[in-house]
């Protein structure tokens, strides 16, 4: 981790892109995670541009995995930098995390080959949700909240942040997984110290868990 946390407001809708470099452990990939908030809303041409093949090449990583763009829902992110900034494929990136990838991780597809499968990332961060505001939550079988932090037209080229509130229309849920939309009537804070819980939808959208205490409150309640 480095010595300063970067601050981000403003960020609902907010263009991200994400760049993993993966080197091989055993029969997994562990990964730094790499991502363009902080350096301005990500152009889509330029992002779509980058060469995976030729970037791990210059990096020396075993494979370089391109996470689809994605646009951010909270409206305040706090996070930990693992790592220095750098220049790949002719965008700046901050270093956001490090995680080892997940069982079944396929890098010729994208998040929601994993859907509904709950994972383990590793950073340090604070999620605000502005109260007044909505969020879209799925809810586990478990009766674990998740709380949408990006959403993604890479699979439903259509979807959109005025979308999200019927997303459950566009969803193939599992039985026991419910999704909804509700606006919070207070901020809604998630703070992790070190390991995330996350899952995607079968539509490559994003949650973070309510899982350990990182929440203030329970957002489906």
């Amino acid at each position: 981790m480095t010595d300063t946390p970067m601050r981000l407001e403003d960020l609902r809708a907010y263009a991200q892109g994400e760049i993993f470099l993966l080197s091989r452990a055993g029969e997994a990939f562990e990964g730094l995670v790499y991502n363009t908030s902080g350096f301005g809303p990500c152009p889509a041409d330029e992002f779509a541009a980058i060469d995976t093949a030729q970037l791990a090449k210059d990096t020396g990583c075993d494979l370089v995995w391109k996470n689809p763009r994605r646009f951010w829902m909270m409206d305040t992110l706090t996070i930990d930098l693992a790592g220095e900034p750098r220049e790949l494929g002719g965008l700046m990136f901050n270093c956001l995390a490090d995680m080892q990838m997940p069982a079944g991780f396929d890098p010729q597809r994208d998040q929601s080959a994993l859907a509904y499968r709950p994972t383990q990332i590793h950073r340090a961060n604070t999620y605000t949700f502005l109260g007044g505001r909505p969020v879209f939550l799925l809810r586990s079988p478990d009766e674990i909240t998740w709380v949408m932090q990006t959403f993604t037209d890479h699979v439903d080229h259509s979807l959109t942040e005025s979308a999200l509130p019927r997303l459950a229309e566009r969803l193939t849920l599992p039985e026991g997984w419910t999704y909804k939309a509700r606006t919070v009537d207070r901020d809604l804070t998630i703070t992790t110290h070190g390991l995330a819980h996350i899952v995607s939808d079968n539509l490559a959208n994003m949650y973070q868990g309510c899982v350990d205490g990182v929440n203030n409150f329970d957002p489906w309640q």
